[in-house]
């Protein structure tokens, strides 16, 4: 039962956005403290744990390690996938600006974003019942904007208005990244409505009963919902904080419905209105964190 990762963070976006006005402050620090969280406290190997921050971090670079993790897992490993860092949302058909259907992204320090596509294209021979696929992603749903206090950044880059317009006349389904669900799965269609833009973002109401769906691949922890925004301060993004102060109280075992609620409870009692969300495979959520499975479901 081997546990490998891939662990993703980056602040320095000037390669893709020189005026350095998209740059962060806390998602190396996340990536970091992910690092050592996965390696010394819940086993996984150091020698099949991949590390990249800032230009590292490239889309070609993650995509190859996610791969690779994925290829190799046999019933009873675990694979982990963690980013902080941007999110955005484009649409399904970039060339259809009516299209109902937007994949959430996440953004490289480099080369195009990634959408669920390409995490199913490379995960899609993964045993989806034998193998535990967990991404974790401090990043951004992409909601509406809204002003941060001084010392917080937010993970999200600003829409153009055509897009926030295309949204709110078009938009029905949101697949975030990381479920791996096949193209023509329909579990999470019709998933958002009443769309409506808010600053230079947009806000929806959201079906929560289409967030966990039978087709799905992996497990996905997200930091916020399709209508919030992921905020950083004080050194590190909500969601990792409070991975760090929750995982260390649970003795490094805990369910992943437990340890969602607990996110929750972390998050929004640091006076935070953004909502930890567990995405993805139906059939697992009463297993433990980042376990092997010993069975089938």
């Amino acid at each position: 039962m081997t546990k490998r990762a891939v662990i993703a963070g980056i602040d320095d976006y000037t390669i893709q956005f020189p005026d350095g006005k998209s740059n962060l402050a806390g998602c190396v620090a996340d990536a970091a403290s992910m690092y050592y969280l996965l390696t010394n406290s819940f086993g996984f190997d150091p020698s099949q744990t991949w590390y990249y921050a800032n230009a590292d971090a490239s889309r070609d670079n993650i995509l190859q390690a996610v791969r690779y993790i994925t290829s190799v897992s046999e019933p009873g490993d675990t694979a982990c996938f963690c980013y902080a860092g941007h999110g955005t949302r484009i649409r399904s058909d970039p060339a259809n600006p009516a299209s109902p259907k937007y994949y959430e992204a996440i953004i490289p320090s480099s080369g195009d974003w990634i959408t669920d596509w390409e995490m199913y294209s490379i995960a899609s021979d993964l045993q989806q019942l034998a193998v535990n696929f967990t991404v974790i992603l401090d990043s951004c749903h992409s909601g509406g904007f809204h002003e941060a206090a001084p010392d917080m950044r937010i993970r999200t880059i600003d829409y153009t208005q055509e897009l926030i317009t295309a949204m709110v006349q078009h938009m029905q389904t949101i697949i975030p990244v990381g479920v791996c669900l096949p193209p023509d799965a329909t579990g999470m269609d019709n998933n958002v409505s009443n769309v409506q833009g808010e600053g230079n973002g947009v806000v929806c109401s959201v079906d929560d009963n289409k967030s966990l769906v039978p087709l799905s691949k992996s497990t996905v922890i997200a930091a916020c919902r399709y209508d919030e925004l992921d905020v950083e301060a004080n050194g590190h993004g909500a969601l990792t904080q409070g991975f760090l102060d929750i995982v260390n109280a649970s003795n490094f075992q805990i369910t992943y419905l437990d340890l969602i609620d607990e996110l929750r409870t972390s998050v929004q009692g640091r006076g935070l209105s953004q909502t930890p969300t567990l995405l993805g495979q139906q059939n697992r959520m009463n297993e433990d964190f980042l376990a092997g499975w010993t069975t089938s479901q």
